[in-house]
């Protein structure tokens, strides 16, 4: 954590557009009485890291060789050989 990277919730709060530059580049660790308590992130980076992406579903034509066997593997196994996980 480099010192142009942390900020006070009151420089937060004054100076908000100033704090916000350069997400982008690099996060924003934000200090309460000289404790970090947040991080601001650029909401690219967000959610590219922490938003789980969304299922497709693939044509047989659009699935490459590897993949297609990996199905294939998959609809023979028997209900008995999955682990039920709570």
């Amino acid at each position: 954590m480099l010192k142009d990277q942390c900020i006070s919730v009151t420089e937060l709060r004054t100076k908000t557009k100033n704090c916000l530059a350069d997400l982008g580049s690099e996060p924003k660790y934000i200090f309460i009485n000289n404790h970090p308590v947040a991080v601001l992130l650029d909401i690219n980076i967000y959610e590219k890291q922490f938003l789980k992406p969304d299922l497709v579903e693939l044509t047989i034509d659009e699935a490459d060789v590897k993949l297609q066997r990996q199905a294939q593997r998959a609809k023979k196994s028997k209900r008995s050989d999955l682990v039920n996980i709570r």
